[in-house]
């Protein structure tokens, strides 16, 4: 009796679970649903707060800075880009900088007289003091070694700067020109439309000031301006009313706040976070609640749960360090011998994992998140899969002598990507302990890790496993020259044949769209093939809010995300 009780509720589970599977696939796949669209502003409370929940706080504030670079809810509402991205379609247009190209490597942009939170106007000046000091080229504080900042100050995404440009001016007051060393077809995409990586500064401000006084309070041109931060426990910013678009500019294409006041409380704790949603305390969770956390909400009519396409935060992989030739214990290092690599990607049970913390949806991980264009269609990257299979990676093991296996560190952060982390860390570790890579788990806050103490360290980085994500900007370009290629800030798997980097290089030259997709996914077919990372999953991501909370899909990247919190409405009662 017991045991067909025990099978009646594994059989209803199995069928709850396909249900909840199918819809989330059917929310993933519908980009238009009506959640997804702005409401009208007579529907809309325009003095309205909204509080958003968030996972962590790495302390300071200046998007440039390593150290202070994952606050994302700070710098998607102070500051803007020069480009914005229409999320429908991924084309580029105007935000802060219209651009003309003059030749296929020189770049001329008028820059529009947007205003300061201080009431200053910003000029062309400003974008290339911004796109200098991105690169560790500020003159005020030769590069940071002269920084007013206690902790010190080293850039923190120097690939999109003009580092390696050949001309970044400003002739005058309203045109910046750029001129590149080769043609680059991701350009505007990957270091113009300030997803996360690139944000304008104020020249005058930035210098006046000091590095320590950014950091500590931001000022930008961004839809909010900065109100106050307590550290670990919350956020506050309110709409600038002198923002260079108007209330009523389409919010799909431009950040515009459609609330005054946006407050973020800090809350590690998924649970925490959940509870203070039930309570009325939080409006809206994103990037980091899982799928099976997300389960009990979705029929509860007071509130709304939607799923969009895995994207960035919710790519899970591994990247073993493969810039030492040795261990600290003087041994050769296992994962530069491609058979430890296929191994580990043989032992991981994708299928389990994805039943089992993601109701039955998603899928392999790659470099990229699936939306990047070029992304390999589902025939060919079935070709490159790594299918579960413990006897083929023991095999592997002892051909590439390592029989016994190794220990191996694997750090991760705990208070960033998401409520799954230390779930997916455990079971990884678990699947490769089958084949003698015996894990230990560290967790380090991403305060810590996003630094060259850990991950942007690259040679200098600790020998070990990494658990890294994606980003969500759709172009090669940007996951390539941040993390995968050799001279990525975040390369820890740097490649191992020189035709990847070929492949990158070619598609950035290639003036056929059609080709250049095409030679994208080679790159990335290849890049797997190789084993490069330890490849884990890409599930869909989901979003939490209140009933009476509008948040529409669009903004610079077209997620539901703290880069565009600006979306985000209070509907009248």
């Amino acid at each position: 009796m017991q045991q067909q009780q025990q099978a009646d509720q594994q059989a209803q589970a199995a069928t709850q679970q396909e249900e909840v599977a199918e819809e989330i696939a059917e929310g993933v796949g519908e980009a238009e649903e009506e959640w997804s669209m702005p409401r009208p502003l007579d529907e809309v409370d325009l003095d309205a707060e909204i509080v958003i929940a968030v996972g962590s706080d790495s302390g300071g504030l200046d998007h440039h800075r390593t150290g202070s670079a994952q606050n994302y809810i700070s710098h998607g509402a102070v500051y803007s880009g020069p480009l914005d991205r229409d999320p429908r379609d991924n084309s580029m247009y105007a935000g802060l900088a219209t651009p003309e190209w003059i030749d296929p490597v020189t770049l001329r942009l008028d820059i529009i007289p947007a205003k300061f939170h201080d009431g200053s106007t910003l000029v062309a000046g400003d974008m290339v003091f911004s796109y200098d000091r991105m690169g560790g080229l500020a003159e005020y504080h030769q590069g940071g070694e002269t920084s007013d900042h206690p902790g010190g100050w080293v850039p923190a995404y120097p690939a999109r700067s003009a580092l390696n440009w050949v001309r970044n001016e400003a002739p005058d007051d309203r045109t910046w020109s750029i001129e590149l060393p080769a043609p680059d077809a991701g350009f505007l995409t990957v270091n113009m439309d300030g997803s996360g990586e690139v944000t304008i500064h104020s020249q005058a401000d930035t210098e006046g000031r000091g590095d320590l006084a950014l950091d500590q309070e931001p000022m930008g041109t961004g839809p909010f301006r900065f109100v106050g931060h307590t550290d670990d426990e919350n956020f506050i910013f309110e709409r600038f009313d002198d923002h260079y678009n108007p209330i009523d500019y389409p919010v799909r294409v431009s950040h515009v706040p459609h609330h005054r006041r946006l407050t973020g409380l800090v809350r590690p704790e998924l649970q925490s976070r959940l509870a203070g949603l039930e309570a009325g305390e939080i409006d809206v969770i994103h990037e980091g609640v899982g799928v099976n956390a997300a389960k009990p909400y979705i029929d509860d009519p007071n509130f709304t749960v939607q799923f969009q396409p895995g994207a960035g935060w919710s790519v899970h992989n591994i990247y073993p360090n493969l810039w030492q030739e040795t261990t600290p214990d003087g041994d050769p290092n296992p994962f530069l011998d491609i058979r430890v690599r296929q191994a580990a990607n043989h032992a991981i049970n994708r299928r389990a994992i994805i039943d089992n913390l993601f109701l039955g949806v998603g899928d392999m991980s790659m470099l990229v998140y699936s939306g990047v264009p070029g992304y390999p269609s589902p025939e060919e990257k079935a070709e490159v899969v790594f299918d579960y299979n413990v006897e083929k990676a023991k095999q592997l093991m002892a051909e590439a002598g390592y029989e016994d296996g190794f220990d191996v560190p694997l750090y991760y952060t705990p208070d960033w990507g998401g409520d799954v982390v230390a779930d997916l860390v455990l079971v990884a570790s678990q699947d490769l302990a089958q084949i003698g890579i015996r894990v230990t788990p560290v967790p380090t806050l991403g305060s810590e890790y996003f630094t060259p103490q850990y991950s942007s360290g690259r040679d200098a980085a600790p020998w070990g496993l990494y658990w890294f994500y994606a980003n969500a900007v759709p172009d090669i370009g940007s996951m390539w020259e941040c993390c995968g290629g050799a001279d990525g800030f975040f390369t820890i798997s740097p490649p191992q044949d020189p035709r990847l980097q070929e492949l990158y290089l070619a598609q950035r030259v290639e003036q056929d769209p059609d080709r250049r997709l095409e030679i994208i996914s080679e790159l990335l077919l290849e890049h797997t093939r190789q084993a490069t990372f330890i490849f884990i999953v890409e599930p869909p991501d989901t979003v939490v809010t209140r009933a009476d909370v509008n948040y529409p899909k669009g903004g610079r990247v077209g997620n539901l995300n703290f880069l565009m919190t600006f979306a985000i409405q209070r509907l009248k009662t």
